[in-house]
């Protein structure tokens, strides 16, 4: 018997510090293993399916990924978020839901994805705030790492910033904004985290790794270990050292997704 699938189309938020990532792997937990479980304890069926906007690495956040599911039961968008929730871990929740053509494709379909990477310079920052934001306690140069961030807007190949091994037809990726926000915090929440910066960049699509390497690479630039001449070599030759680490994965979150 062949079960009609209903497709839909979710926002999920969660925190990735217990996850391999989204994508499901051979071993360990993930976001979508937890939720094709919700899915499939939802419509009491093994014929689900769902797919995700992007990997995001283990440990990286996400405040809006997009995911099309497909499910064997008719279930109003209402209700669904609520539903899939009931069956969730607590560190992932459901924002939204509607339906959506069978076409749509989570992926392919997206128009830019933007990604923010949180952090701080203080000298430390609460234990509350470990797993939510990197903590780098350095002097920076932050006027210069606004100048840096400029540099990457544009289209440019990005094969300085990939981690090794990926397997992508190209490295050129189109940057539509790229800055450096400076917050400061007050009343309850300065108790975890009165200063910190967001690293925010949208772009047209995103190589492995690629936003963490660019905060690397930033830092670098911030600390006087390059320069704005290195940065810009980066983006049009291919170069045997990095710029910079590659920044910790628990200060990145995948923030919006535009279609």
């Amino acid at each position: 018997m062949v079960l009609l699938l209903n497709t839909y189309k979710i926002t999920l938020e969660y925190k990735g510090t217990h996850y391999q990532g989204f994508q499901i792997q051979s071993s360990g937990r993930t976001i979508q293993g937890e939720l094709n479980n919700a899915l499939k304890l939802l419509s009491k069926s093994d014929d689900i399916k769902s797919l995700g906007s992007g990997r995001t690495d283990a440990g990286v956040h996400a405040l809006g990924q997009i995911v099309r599911i497909e499910i064997p039961v008719n279930i109003p968008v209402t209700s669904l978020a609520r539903a899939l929730n009931s069956h969730l871990p607590l560190d992932i929740r459901v924002k939204s839901a509607e339906l959506c053509l069978s076409g749509f494709h989570p992926i392919y379909s997206a128009k830019s994805k933007e990604y923010n990477y949180v952090f701080s310079n203080l000298d430390t920052i609460s234990p509350f705030a470990q797993e939510l934001i990197t903590l780098f306690p350095f002097d920076l140069d932050i006027e210069l790492m606004k100048e840096g961030c400029k540099l990457f807007c544009g289209e440019h190949d990005f094969i300085n910033f990939q981690c090794t091994g990926t397997d992508v037809e190209t490295s050129v990726r189109q940057i539509f904004s790229c800055d450096l926000l400076h917050f400061h915090s007050d009343g309850h929440w300065s108790e975890i985290i009165s200063d910190y910066y967001v690293f925010r960049v949208a772009g047209s699509g995103f190589l492995k790794q690629m936003v963490r390497l660019m905060m690397g690479a930033l830092w670098s630039l911030g600390r006087g270990k390059i320069t704005l001449s290195d940065l810009q070599k980066s983006l049009r030759i291919p170069m045997n050292n990095r710029l910079g680490a590659t920044a910790p994965p628990q200060g990145l979150y995948l923030r919006e997704v535009l279609y």
